[in-house]
């Protein structure tokens, strides 16, 4: 058996030290180094290897121009973000990715943020009521500018009466857009005490226009507990009583509640001017 693996040995090393082995040897080699070289040069066909273009610089151009930019060096784009500033100009490019004088093959997607074409929408969530010093930081912190105008009001010194915007009131829950303007009214205490017409007689209407010259508020009710009245509730119905009653001597403050008492039939001797 000894004999049989010398045998077997001593034929292995006479292949080996053969033509035939050696030539076989390099037939697999060239055959590796074929493929090899091949598939390089099949890489270099389909995707144009080495074939590089220069990113340009798009910062701060329009979009529209920078969209250009691209395509003259085959480039495509995509825009993936939009940002605000006030003081950009809308549409323009604020950042991009390759960066600028990158080298990135022709078809590459360059990835663009653009500053917003409009500014966002805030809520304004400011009421009467609220402090005014916490109202302005509210604002500055949404990017909404601002003017004040004081009134006289007791009641709501150093406090938001109304929040305006172009001559209009407006609710906590409005949007307001970034970098615009609305008018803080804001009260400041009175020393001086409002006299408190009679209104006897008057519709609301005609009682609410004077209260608001003298900065007090109104308060109509209609009587018998009509809680939601009409356009003609408003125009026959007349006020028989009110609080504070008219009173030349004493007076009351900037800011008040006046509350009136409007019946649509003729008042009653004693009710006029009476306290409620």
């Amino acid at each position: 058996m000894f004999g049989g693996y010398l045998h077997l040995y001593s034929a292995m090393a006479s292949f080996v030290k053969s033509t035939s082995f050696r030539k076989a040897i390099i037939g697999i080699a060239l055959t590796y180094a074929v493929l090899l070289l091949g598939s390089w040069f099949w890489l270099q066909w389909y995707t144009d290897h080495g074939e590089y273009v220069s990113v340009p610089d798009l910062k701060g151009l329009r979009s529209e121009d920078a969209i250009l930019a691209l395509q003259e060096r085959n480039l495509d784009y995509l825009i993936i973000d939009s940002i605000y500033d006030r003081k950009a100009a809308p549409g323009s490019v604020f950042d991009q990715s390759p960066a600028f004088e990158s080298q990135v093959k022709e078809g590459r997607q360059v990835f663009l943020t653009i500053y917003r074409l409009s500014p966002p929408m805030e809520k304004l969530g400011i009421k009467q009521g609220d402090y005014a010093t916490v109202a302005m930081i509210k604002l500055r912190n949404k990017s909404i500018d601002f003017d004040t105008l004081y009134e006289d009001n007791n009641t709501l010194a150093n406090s938001i009466i109304r929040v305006t915007q172009r001559g209009k009131a407006l609710k906590a829950s409005d949007e307001v857009a970034r970098g615009s303007k609305v008018v803080l009214v804001i009260g400041r205490a009175a020393s001086d005490k409002i006299i408190v017409p009679d209104f006897t007689g008057m519709s609301c209407q005609e009682a609410r226009s004077i209260l608001d010259t003298l900065r007090l508020e109104c308060n109509c009710r209609f009587e018998p507990g009509i809680s939601s009245p009409s356009a003609q509730d408003s125009s026959t119905f007349r006020v028989c009583r009110q609080d504070p009653i008219h009173d030349p001597e004493r007076g009351t403050s900037a800011g008040r509640i006046v509350d009136l008492w409007l019946y649509n039939t003729p008042c009653a001797p004693d009710s006029t001017q009476q306290d409620q």
